[in-house]
C-alpha cells in the first residue's frame, strides 16, 4: 500500500510540474517580440488561442514593406508539446518538445533538413533568444536570434 501512495504522490507532483510548465509557456511567449537586423526589423507576435495552443506570426518590415515569413503554433498534441512551423510557401513541419526548464524550451525533429532543433530561452531583462541548430552536410550549424519584448 505504501508503494501505491508513493506512486500516486509522484504522479500528482509530476502533473503539477507539467501544468506549471504550460502556464510558463502561456505567460512567456505572448506578446510582440522584435529583433533589429541590417535595414530591417523582424518580429514574432505571439498570442494565446486557448489553454493548449498559441499562435505566432513571424514577419519582417523593411523599407515600409511587411512580409510574413511563417506562421508558428505551439500546441499540446496528446500529452506532448509541439512546435509547428508553416513557412511562407512551404509545407508544415512539426517539432516535438524534447526538453524544458523554467524558461528554456527545446523542440526537435531529427528528420528535418535544417534546423533539427529550435530553442527558445527567455531572460529576466525582457529579452528572448531563439536559436536554430542542426547538422548540415556533416557539420553542426547554429544560428541565434535576439529579440526584445515591445508589446505585451
Amino acid at each position: 500500500m505504501n508503494h501505491l501512495i508513493k506512486i500516486f504522490f509522484l504522479l500528482v507532483i509530476a502533473s503539477q510540474f507539467v501544468l506549471s510548465q504550460d502556464e510558463s509557456i502561456q505567460n512567456l511567449f505572448p506578446g510582440k517580440w522584435k529583433m533589429e537586423i541590417e535595414n530591417a526589423e523582424v518580429f514574432e507576435e505571439w498570442s494565446v488561442i486557448d489553454d493548449s495552443e498559441l499562435i505566432a506570426k513571424s514577419f519582417t518590415i523593411e523599407n515600409a514593406d511587411t512580409s510574413i515569413s511563417e506562421i508558428i503554433y505551439l500546441k499540446k498534441v496528446s500529452d506532448d508539446g509541439a512546435y509547428v512551423a508553416i513557412p511562407e510557401n512551404q509545407s508544415m513541419t512539426r517539432f516535438s518538445l524534447m526538453n524544458f526548464t523554467n524558461k528554456k524550451f527545446t523542440f526537435e525533429n531529427k528528420e528535418h533538413d535544417f534546423p533539427q532543433r529550435i530553442i527558445y530561452e527567455f531572460h529576466k531583462d525582457g529579452k528572448m533568444t531563439a536559436s536554430i541548430e542542426g547538422d548540415v552536410n556533416g557539420e553542426f550549424l547554429r544560428k541565434e536570434f535576439s529579440y526584445r519584448i515591445v508589446e505585451n
